[in-house]
């Protein structure tokens, strides 16, 4: 399981999401999505929400990988696709990396939706992050064979 640190995700969800893992063996991984309705509305004058949606369309163009929330902080991923997984990324863009080893895993990738809590804290993601996010998403898009 992977959440982030900054209180946003509730846990409430964990337990649905684990239970998508054990019932569907095709399942490697299962995130939280966090753009429903009340999400979208509250974050639309939001530049990392405006960001986020340039970088899931441009994940989701080039690397084949189709979700809605590529970016999410809330992950139930199958302990043995983890145990292979050797990362390249130092930051952000984890994500964007694992989303493409559990498809090149040969397995699929499930959403469910998801609401959010208030950050604590200030936000440490800057606008530097989104290009290396960005970056990533080339990069595993010209390793997606």
């Amino acid at each position: 399981m992977l959440v982030d640190a900054d209180f946003t995700y509730p846990a409430e969800f964990i337990p649905c999401m684990i239970k998508i893992l054990d019932k569907r063996p095709q399942v490697g991984m299962v995130c939280g999505n966090r753009f429903n309705d009340k999400y979208v509305r509250s974050g639309m004058k939001n530049m990392f929400f405006f960001g986020n949606r340039i970088l899931s369309f441009t994940h989701n163009l080039l690397n084949g990988v189709h979700l809605d929330d590529p970016l999410t902080g809330l992950r139930v991923v199958r302990w043995d696709l983890l145990r292979n997984w050797r990362p390249k990324s130092l930051g952000f863009d984890m994500e964007i990396e694992l989303n493409h080893f559990v498809e090149k895993q040969g397995y699929t990738i499930v959403e469910v939706p998801i609401g959010l809590r208030p950050r604590l804290g200030k936000k440490k993601l800057k606008v530097l992050d989104g290009l290396t996010i960005f970056k990533r998403i080339i990069l595993e898009s010209m390793y997606r064979n």
